[in-house]
């Protein structure tokens, strides 16, 4: 009973979590940054399999704009999902899309975007 049980619980989902970070170029203005941050936290009451999100700005702190390893990513972007198949529609899902095309892409330093996805040990 118990090796049964065991195996059902480690075969059960576990939580996933998408972090991006990317550098925003020089020139772009409040209003991008606030377009940008309305897309991305709009983006749970469109795809209901975000669960939650964090949405962070970097703070320029000096440190971590001289790293020795390179300068802080501007944006952070971190939703989290009940499994990796509500992950993967959301990777696909039409306001996603939008908010990359509209929102994303105008302001991105090009080369500065890191992406992983991961399982949430509980």
């Amino acid at each position: 009973f118990f090796s049964r049980a065991k195996a059902a619980c480690d075969s059960a989902p576990m939580p996933v979590r998408h972090i991006v970070m990317f550098g925003i170029k020089e020139g772009t203005t409040e209003a991008q940054i606030s377009t940008l941050k309305t897309g991305l936290a709009g983006l749970k009451s469109k795809i209901p399999e975000i669960k939650s999100f964090e949405l962070g700005f970097d703070l320029k702190l000096k440190g971590g704009q001289t790293h020795p390893a390179g300068k802080n990513r501007s944006c952070s972007w971190a939703p989290t999902f009940d499994t990796k198949e509500a992950y993967e529609v959301y990777e696909t899902h039409e306001a996603h899309i939008e908010v990359i095309n509209d929102c994303i892409k105008p302001i991105i330093e090009p080369g500065t975007r890191a992406a992983i996805q991961y399982e949430m040990e509980e």
